[in-house]
């Protein structure tokens, strides 16, 4: 799997934030339009690099980006 300068910046960004962050977070930091990043994280999902799960944040719904651990 060849992952592209996107993808690796963003997973870049996910292990310097511990392995979590909100894709709200990452969009900011990488300067990547809603679109873009969320179907990123969805590639990034469906090759095993990360998992998503939606928290609910005060009134808001936000999806929370893990970083998948390699054992």
């Amino acid at each position: 799997m060849k992952l592209n300068e996107d993808e690796q910046r963003f997973l870049s960004y996910l292990s310097y934030k511990g392995g979590s962050a909100y894709l709200f977070e990452i969009r900011r930091a990488l300067g990547l339009p809603h679109t873009s990043a969320w179907r990123m994280a969805k590639r990034l999902s469906n090759m095993g690099f990360i998992h998503t799960a939606k928290v609910k944040s005060g009134k808001r719904e936000l999806l929370k980006v893990l970083l998948r651990r390699r054992t």
